[in-house]
């Protein structure tokens, strides 16, 4: 594991540093903890400082988000949720904010350094809230899980287009370069999603509920975060799933619609937006077309114990339907 006291060179000239601090809270804010974190990113003749900025901002969310899930994994209300670390460091994106403060561009020798500082405030009261908010929402887990697990993956690809760049010269690497901003897009329209996991779940139904109702300004928040990430990355499936589920909740069946069968046209082995579709398509009241959905959905989700209750509820729902004389296909 990388101290965040000390540099990490990687292929492509990748370095980060992180530097963090825990502020010494008076009485009336003893719950509250401060972080600050640095990434660097060593220019090479590819790179502009644009991109070397993305870069280093990136990684330094990354840093500070690590040492968020280290401070909360000790914290001992969140010993008591009985929430594991895999899970701790899945959610942190979704929970915290992480704010840029500073930009500082350095000559060492020959290389150009971009540093991105960053700061992020913890304040244990408001994550044992949304924690616990977290455990009544299954599908707000595993999306906060499937962001992270995709996080990952795309730094990784990130590192490999780094190492590329580094080996091209010239009119070369031109392609390489846009390659590596559409990961890099990629990477932050994943960052937007973890935000919206509060996100409803279409409208209350028989099938799925949901504890909270956001209010219309935060509604407005998700939508808005929603439509930027969707610009940066136009065929993100799950972007259209919650945009899909935004509309729904809304009472807009045919836009909900449109962006559950667009998710399931750049997914088609995701259970959830199968579902989704079917119950929207029962709302509208295409209730044949929603139970071949809801029966598609039932074919495709895992069998593990945290989807057991939404099986369940979707059975019985098909059940129902078939006593009114619609058979969903048996695929």
């Amino acid at each position: 594991m990388m101290s965040v006291r000390h540099s990490l060179s990687v292929p492509a000239g990748l370095a980060v540093l992180a530097v963090w601090a825990w502020m010494t809270p008076s009485p009336a804010v003893a719950d509250v903890r401060t972080l600050t974190a640095t990434g660097e990113y060593r220019m090479g003749d590819n790179d502009t400082k644009t991109d070397a900025k993305r870069l280093a901002l990136l990684d330094a969310k990354r840093l500070a988000l690590e040492q968020v899930g280290t401070y909360l994994e000790g914290v001992t209300e969140v010993k008591n949720l009985s929430v594991t670390k895999d899970e701790i460091r899945s959610y942190t994106a979704g929970i915290v904010e992480v704010v840029e403060q500073a930009t500082r561009t350095t000559l060492e020798g020959e290389t150009t350094v971009v540093r991105v500082d960053v700061t992020v405030k913890v304040d244990t009261a408001v994550v044992m809230k949304q924690l616990g908010e977290l455990r009544k929402n299954e599908l707000a887990k595993e999306e906060l899980v499937r962001a992270k697990a995709e996080a990952d993956l795309l730094r990784k690809e990130l590192d490999e287009k780094n190492k590329q760049l580094a080996a091209l010269k010239g009119g070369e690497a031109e392609t390489a370069v846009q390659q590596r901003q559409l990961v890099l897009a990629r990477a932050d329209a994943n960052e937007l999603l973890a935000k919206t996991w509060q996100v409803p779940a279409g409208a209350k139904d028989d099938i799925v509920t949901k504890a909270k109702t956001p209010t219309a300004e935060e509604q407005a928040k998700y939508r808005a975060i929603l439509e930027t990430a969707l610009k940066l990355d136009p065929d993100n499936p799950w972007v259209h799933f919650k945009l899909g589920y935004l509309y729904h909740s809304e009472g807009n069946l045919d836009a909900a619609i449109r962006e559950y069968r667009t998710t399931i046209h750049l997914k088609p082995d995701a259970a959830r937006p199968h579902l989704a579709l079917g119950r929207a398509l029962v709302a509208q009241g295409k209730k044949q077309q929603g139970a071949e959905e809801m029966y598609a959905y039932l074919m495709l989700a895992e069998k593990k114990p945290a989807n057991q209750q939404l099986i369940g509820r979707t059975e019985r729902k098909i059940e129902q339907l078939n006593r009114k004389g619609i058979r969903p296909p048996r695929r």
